[in-house]
């Protein structure tokens, strides 16, 4: 089965406004190993001085080169994580994804859909 990669920025809530998650996803058709190393590559572009938070990317993205499971949170704004699709019939990398990121919207929120997708999320390329 083929692999795809997802970040979710997560945007807290404000008093004016409510929180949310922004997703950025792969192009997916990726080995296993090939979708950790692209979440890794973005990890490590965030780790970057003078970018935010660079410092707490930099242990996120040596946890994930220690073989952490398939997803990790760092900063505790990014959630990144790797998964496999095409097992049911017809479902392809952004349908998975999708669901994925409704099920996250639900456990984090208790709301659905209060994830959206964006191409300018970090390491992110959506056609969703």
């Amino acid at each position: 089965m083929p692999w795809n990669w997802m970040q979710i920025r997560l945007h807290p809530p404000t008093a004016n406004k409510a929180g949310y998650g922004e997703a950025a996803v792969g192009k997916g058709g990726l080995t296993y190993q090939e979708a950790r190393n692209e979440v890794h590559a973005v990890l490590l572009t965030m780790a970057q001085p003078p970018l935010p938070n660079a410092a707490v990317h930099a242990e996120a993205a040596a946890q994930w080169s220690r073989g952490v499971p398939d997803d990790v949170l760092a900063a505790g704004l990014l959630v990144s994580r790797v998964y496999e699709y095409g097992r049911l019939p017809g479902e392809t990398a952004d349908r998975a994804a999708r669901v994925l990121m409704e099920e996250f919207s639900m456990n984090t929120t208790g709301e659905p859909h209060r994830v959206i997708l964006s191409a300018s999320s970090p390491g992110g390329h959506s056609e969703l």
